[in-house]
């Protein structure tokens, strides 16, 4: 039996080398050759001693070509694509399903990968996404029925997807974070959506797509919401702008909450209710 020693060299976000995925057998399981495994415990769980904390969770993926936009920055809480860099580099697919749990004890004998590692921005976005399973956002469920039967969440959906990794995601204020129950059409919600593009490495790209996005979610809500009988129905949407990820303030991050793109992927009748972080 192998030693535990409190001061492991295993962290989250740790890939396990290609030794410690055979020992414990495993295999992503539509593409074994391209199999992947990344730490998902936290750093505090792992430092525990076994008999306190005695499995290690892991993510079981798979290497990608690329990443593709719709699944990067934490965008759905069912799938993530992201980099690794260094001299083995390379893109990863992780699913939320595919979590597993090895011992501790026996991941002690090895040693994480030290040619491909997450930047601390994309660890912070492993981090994001792991949480996003578990503290999916309360949207009230009329609210949200709305936003499907007005085939505003597909909207969405159209407006964002085209550009992919330009745009860090959507986030909602509802009612200004009051719970306020609404059944008429005219017990209107209001909406202020938030379309956050990243700074690096392009910032007039990004903004430019964030700015498009942004035009035809405004439009999708005049036509369907507005336009029809002059006054709102259903949804008010206040405000829909653009920031940029240095620009929001983290007063106006707190009062937000992340639209994720599952509720725009979904065809499932009735959709099952997606989380946000």
């Amino acid at each position: 039996m192998f030693e535990w020693n409190r001061d492991t060299s295993w962290r989250q976000g740790h890939l396990l080398d290609s030794k410690a995925i055979a020992a414990f057998q495993l295999t992503h399981t539509a593409n074994p050759e391209q199999t992947v495994v990344i730490v998902a415990s936290h750093d505090c769980d792992l430092s525990q001693a076994p008999d306190r904390e005695r499995n290690v969770e892991v993510l079981v993926g798979c290497i990608v070509a690329k990443g593709e936009g719709t699944f990067t920055h934490a965008k759905t809480a069912r799938k993530l694509h992201v980099e690794f860099i260094g001299e083995g580099g390379f893109w990863a697919e992780f699913e939320a399903p595919s979590k597993v749990t090895i011992d501790k004890v026996k991941l002690n004998a090895f040693t994480p990968r030290s040619d491909s590692k997450l930047s601390p921005e994309n660890r912070n976005t492993l981090q994001l996404w792991l949480a996003s399973r578990y503290r999916r956002s309360a949207f009230p469920d009329e609210f949200e029925k709305r936003l499907k039967e007005e085939t505003l969440a597909e909207k969405i959906a159209r407006a964002v997807r085209p550009h992919g990794n330009l745009i860090s995601g959507v986030f909602f204020d509802v009612d200004e974070g009051l719970e306020v129950k609404r059944v008429e059409p005219d017990d209107t919600y209001t909406l202020d959506i938030y379309v956050l593009h990243p700074d690096e490495p392009d910032y007039m790209t990004a903004k430019k797509a964030a700015e498009e996005s942004v035009q035809k979610i405004q439009e999708a809500f005049n036509n369907r919401l507005l336009k029809p009988t002059k006054t709102w129905k259903y949804i008010e949407l206040r405000f829909c702008e653009v920031f940029s990820e240095a620009g929001l303030t983290y007063q106006q991050f707190k009062r937000l909450k992340r639209w994720q793109l599952d509720h725009l992927s979904l065809a499932h009748d009735p959709q099952h209710p997606v989380l946000t972080e």
